[in-house]
């Protein structure tokens, strides 16, 4: 396996830039945001059913925002849209964190108007990053530079979750206060904007690449609707499943189980070190079972590693649940972005990497709009056993897909050999 990654040796400077972004995200992202954002929400006194609503407006404004993202990456080249972009998520996120300054009546629009404006920056980013990393990487170095985008992000995710756990009670020590006003969390989320600055800068540095001209001469391949609607389906059927928990597991760890702050952030930094371990291997996985056999088995894996969650209310259940779904991410994001690549001609890169980002939105987005109510009706219990469900179905589909097009390909062989 050492030997296998020596391979790194090989990145370029514009390969490397990526990764240095990616990790900046994850820290921010995935790590201080991910932790501390819905429990700042709910300490300006907003419930599930709000933070429900929130995250799915902006991952609807994500969805919408996806093609013409990838179109206007083709049209004025991915670095400038991937540096404006970052530039996007750090204004829309400092604006999110003045609201405070505000009168109390306006809080509810600052908050849905920013936060629309951060998942404008995401499509952004999200669309055009993929398609950057397939031009700048060999075909030799692809599955790798994939695979150590999700160790960084990893890496990076456990380093942000663990300063996430701990800033809050830091800074109530150093400013006084308490861990039930919302001030710790404010302080501490700042750290975002300040990340996404320096995803602008580290993009700016990258090799520009322009995909029009490309693409006018590379294929003419006709468009794959058909591919479209049913990648953008799967993906739909497991973000859906797996974004009941990235919405709520923070507010169900704190709000059902009593779980503290530090702890949240330590179960949010387990969860990045055993996906790591898992990030690590999955370049053999990869080049084995192929990008497609990895993703539906990911897949099933979402629906394992949710049941947990479903049938038990205790913190070591939940903890293991979250901790399997995480590394099985590692493993699903990497082999979802090589199948998504490789199923289509290179013209038709970003528009597939739109679909994805759409699939990922609505899938999101719909698990938390009717994640808030749910849990409020029926408990936390009754939303991840829904999403279990989903995943399920997410993987039911792109096994079938898988056994036709095999059929279909032992007919063509059929045929060619009669």
């Amino acid at each position: 396996m050492v030997s296998d990654w020596r391979i790194l040796r090989t990145f370029n400077r514009s390969i490397w830039r990526y990764l240095i972004v990616w990790a900046l995200i994850s820290f921010s992202y995935f790590g201080i945001q991910g932790v501390l954002l819905n429990l700042y929400l709910i300490r300006l006194g907003f419930g599930p059913a709000f933070i429900g609503m929130l995250a799915a407006s902006g991952q609807l404004i994500w969805a919408v925002a996806a093609l013409p993202a990838g179109a206007l990456g083709r049209r004025v080249g991915l670095r400038a849209v991937l540096v404006a972009g970052s530039t996007v998520l750090a204004l829309a996120m400092g604006a999110l964190l003045l609201v405070e300054a505000l009168p109390r009546s306006m809080w509810t629009i600052w908050l849905f108007a920013s936060w629309a404006l951060l998942w404008l920056g995401a499509a952004l980013t999200t669309v055009n990053s993929i398609p950057y990393l397939m031009h700048v990487s060999s075909a030799e170095e692809r599955n790798h530079a994939f695979v150590a985008q999700g160790v960084v992000m990893a890496l990076a995710g456990l380093a942000g979750s663990l300063a996430a756990g701990v800033l809050p009670q830091l800074l109530v020590s150093l400013l006084g206060g308490s861990l039930d006003q919302p001030a710790p969390y404010r302080y501490a989320l700042w750290l975002v904007p300040l990340m996404y600055v320096l995803c602008s800068a580290v993009w700016a540095g990258v090799r520009p690449v322009q995909l029009v001209a490309e693409c006018a001469t590379s294929d003419v391949a006709p468009r794959p609707v058909g591919l479209f609607i049913f990648f953008g389906l799967v993906v739909f059927l497991q973000s859906a499943g797996e974004g009941a928990v990235r919405t709520f597991f923070n507010v169900y760890l704190d709000r059902d189980l009593g779980i503290a702050t530090a702890w949240i952030g330590t179960i949010f930094g387990l969860s990045q070190l055993l996906a790591l371990v898992l990030a690590l291997i999955t370049p053999q996985l990869l080049s084995r079972w192929g990008a497609r056999r990895i993703l539906a088995a990911s897949i099933v894996g979402i629906g394992v590693t949710l049941a947990p969650l479903a049938l038990f209310v205790h913190w070591l259940p939940a903890t293991l649940g979250y901790v399997g779904l995480m590394s099985v991410l590692a493993v699903n994001g990497p082999a979802k972005n090589i199948f998504s690549q490789e199923m289509v001609a290179p013209r038709w890169r970003t528009t597939t990497s739109a679909i994805a980002t759409i699939g990922v939105a609505l899938g999101w987005s719909g698990a938390a709009a009717v994640g808030g109510y749910l849990s409020a009706q029926a408990g936390f219990r009754s939303l991840f056993f829904v999403g279990s469900m989903l995943a399920f179905a997410a993987a039911a589909l792109l096994l079938g897909y898988g056994y036709a097009h095999s059929k279909r390909m032992r007919l063509s062989t059929a045929v060619l050999e009669g």
